[in-house]
């Protein structure tokens, strides 16, 4: 969440930079824009200036010129200085008229023409006039007066001169200057763009009346430029039409909302991005944790544990200390999952694995490698026994009762030790090594704890070595199949046949059953000598056909074989590929498979009835022997031990015994198969005690397949397909 705030934050942050930026880029720009312009007006007027004073220079040369010839001839002729003006005054100035004053009085005026009104005005009558000619009297320089309204009507401005500087005779020119038509020319009206004025009359500069346009102009900065007049001086002023030097308000709204818009979304991009940055980071730890450590326990997981466990050892070695590992194991957790489901399981695994933790000095190792298995490493150990002690102690945690979806459940554990660096110079090694003590703790009776020894070391490597034999042995066709007949007791007549696999052992010779099927048990090659005798009866069943044999082949299936959940799978696959029918097997399973614990065995008995295979118990009465559950399954076939046909029919005990295991069977209506027959009196009581088929030595002992077809084959003698006295 604070994480959250300071992106926020930032992002805020970014937006209000964003908007000084824009607001001090869009002051630089108005600035920019306002000098650009002004430049731009000031070249204008500038040129505008320049007109003015060349073309009023010009026209003053009228004036100078008079002046000369009044100087030089006091007593000027009318009629000559009419035509000096004359040849002054062109369509080129601006010129309107020429008069000469006396004494304040306008004596000559030229042209006369709608000038007639102002022959023999009297500068005194007008104030503003008679300051104009003073001024020129007394500086006797050329002055600039007006614009004034003229006595014959109009407006202008007007040049006068006095003729003697000194005074001596009061006689000053005046020249009437039409000013409109002088700006018209000097280009003043020709700029639409500009609002341009004028001011300084009489000379007055900056600070004198308007001459031409608004006051309004004065008030707006406007560019300016000095009119040099031959005495004093007129101000041009200009500003641009309504924008006041800056682009309008429409062109500055536009840059504030482009550049909001574009520091919001840059905020925005950058609020995303942190964003996602912060969620990518998240990630990753949310992946480099489930990398490490079990989602479920939220322990260390088995490739994190040997991380720990490896940098660990590396410091003990550097210190020369010891550790031990600990290697639990939850004993009969799976029935656990089956009764309450795996949501129960899930539970208890939590509580083991918080009661674990709990139980631990914060600097030991815990972590689960999967399923129902957790390590322990406990560090600084002193003495092997403490080890000893403290798995006492994880034991006594772990079988305190535990209620979920109120059940209380009892369960219990066995624990592995292995003592760096004894057992193990490795990880791997040590991690190992208490693998082992733990499964040789779990043989001792579960719930407890055992050291690891070099003989457990050297008893799993005989069961490694004996794994790699029998698949190495069924690869190279090292084991056999034999072939055993069932006989019916009634009429002697072959009835099935029992398929028996054999070792032909390259070192040690020919192996039974009873030797090796254990080893491949606990070794987990079971499913695949199991699918090999499959296959190869599969392939037999061809040539069995062929010679006219009929009946099924019963093949021994071993209970650790339906632990595979892809078992049917397989099997059905084999017999589908070889052209065969499940109608002609029947699978021999040990009453184990029967108890009522085991749904997922029980699902599979099912189906395979339901596909055509019959189901025979093998060796019963060894085992649980219960008729109950003879009633709730697809059971076609009783096998009766070998060891129940001793002695019969010498022994009477012996003889009962077997004789009310026949009954049993027959009263729920399933064929009985006695095993283990080897003499006539063997044959004869259990055709008195109306047993349906049997299987032994007198008989046939097991045999290959050539031998088994050319006794039973259609070819044979018919004393020999009725089964015979095995010699």
């Amino acid at each position: 969440m604070r994480r959250k705030a300071l992106i926020v934050v930032i992002s805020v942050c970014i937006f209000i930079v964003g908007e000084f930026i824009l607001a001090r880029f869009i002051y630089a720009e108005t600035r920019r824009t306002e000098e650009a312009n002004r430049f731009l007006v000031l070249e204008r007027l500038s040129t505008i200036r320049a007109r003015i004073e060349g073309l009023l220079q010009t026209n003053l040369l009228a004036i100078r010129q008079v002046r000369t010839e009044i100087y030089l001839n006091p007593d000027f002729d009318e009629e000559r200085l009419r035509l000096i003006i004359d040849s002054i005054i062109s369509d080129s100035l601006q010129v309107r008229h020429v008069a000469v004053g006396v004494d304040y009085i306008i004596e000559f005026i030229h042209p006369m023409t709608g000038n007639e009104a102002a022959l023999g005005f009297d500068y005194r009558s007008s104030p503003e006039q008679l300051s104009s000619y003073v001024q020129a009297l007394e500086t006797s320089e050329i002055t600039i007066n007006g614009p004034v309204l003229l006595t014959q009507g109009g407006e202008a401005i007007i040049a006068r001169v006095p003729v003697f500087p000194d005074g001596e005779h009061n006689i000053v020119i005046s020249q009437v200057i039409d000013h409109q038509l002088l700006f018209q020319l000097a280009g003043l009206y020709d700029t639409p763009e500009l609002s341009v004025s004028i001011r300084g009359r009489n000379g007055s500069g900056s600070a004198g009346p308007l001459i031409l346009g608004d006051a309004e102009v004065w008030q707006a900065q406007p560019v300016t430029q000095t009119i040099q007049l031959p005495s004093g001086e007129w101000v041009l002023a200009a500003i641009p039409v309504g924008s006041f030097w800056q682009d309008g308000e429409d062109t500055k709204l536009l840059w504030w909302v482009f550049g909001t818009l574009l520091s919001l979304l840059f905020a925005v991009l950058t609020a995303i991005i942190l964003f996602n940055q912060q969620k990518l980071q998240l990630a990753f730890r949310t992946i480099t944790r489930q990398a490490r450590f079990d989602s479920l326990t939220e322990l260390p997981n088995r490739h994190y544990f040997l991380e720990q466990l490896t940098s660990y050892l590396d410091s003990c070695k550097r210190r020369e200390e010891q550790c031990a590992l600990l290697f639990i194991d939850l004993d009969h957790f799976k029935e656990v999952n089956d009764t309450f489901g795996h949501e129960a399981g899930d539970r208890l695994l939590k509580v083991i694995a918080n009661r674990l933790t709990s139980s631990l000095r914060k600097e030991d190792i815990i972590a689960r490698l999967g399923g129902d298995e957790f390590v322990v490493v406990l560090k600084n150990l002193i003495e092997p026994m403490h080890a000893e002690l403290q798995s006492e102690k994880l034991l006594t945690f772990i079988r305190e009762p535990i209620s979920i979806k109120g059940n209380e459940l009892l369960i219990d554990g066995s624990i592995g030790i292995a003592i760096y660096p004894d057992d193990g110079h490795s990880a791997l090694e040590l991690l190992k090594s208490a693998d082992l003590a733990m499964y040789n703790a779990k043989n001792n009776g579960r719930g407890r704890s055992s050291y690891f020894s070099e003989s457990l070391r050297e008893k799993t490597e005989k069961q490694l070595r004996a794994r790699k034999e029998i698949l190495a042995s069924i690869d190279k066709k090292h084991f056999f199949i034999d072939y055993q007949p069932i006989i019916n007791a009634a009429s002697g007549e072959l009835y099935s046949v029992e398929v028996l696999v054999r070792w032909q052992h390259p070192t040690e010779g020919l192996l039974m059953p009873d030797e090796f099927i254990p080893i491949a048990e606990k070794n987990g090659t079971i499913r695949d000598l199991g699918n090999y005798v499959l296959q190869t009866t599969c392939h037999d069943i061809s040539k069995i056909r062929a010679a006219g044999i009929s009946g099924r082949l019963a093949i021994n299936i071993s209970s650790h074989q339906f632990y595979d959940a892809h078992a049917l799978e397989c099997w059905f696959a084999i017999i589908e590929n070889h052209g065969v029918s499940p109608r002609d097997f029947t699978f021999e399973i040990t009453e184990s498979m029967l108890m009522p614990d085991r749904e997922r065995q029980r699902n599979m008995l099912e189906t395979l009835h339901e596909r055509g295979i019959n189901l025979a118990i093998d060796d019963f009465g060894t085992g649980y022997s219960s008729t109950s559950y003879l009633q709730h399954f697809p059971v076609s076939l009783l096998k009766i031990d070998r060891s129940f046909v001793e002695g019969v029919p010498d022994n009477h005990r012996q003889s009962n015994l077997l004789a009310a295991l026949i009954q049993m069977a027959r009263a729920l209506s399933i064929d009985v198969v006695v095993e283990g027959v080897e003499s006539a009196q063997q044959v004869e009581f259990i055709r008195h005690h109306c047993a349906d088929l049997i299987q032994g030595f007198y008989f046939a002992r097991p045999m290959p397949l050539d031998a088994f077809i050319q006794r039973y084959g259609t070819a044979s003698a018919g004393s020999q397909k009725k089964g015979g006295v095995s010699r």
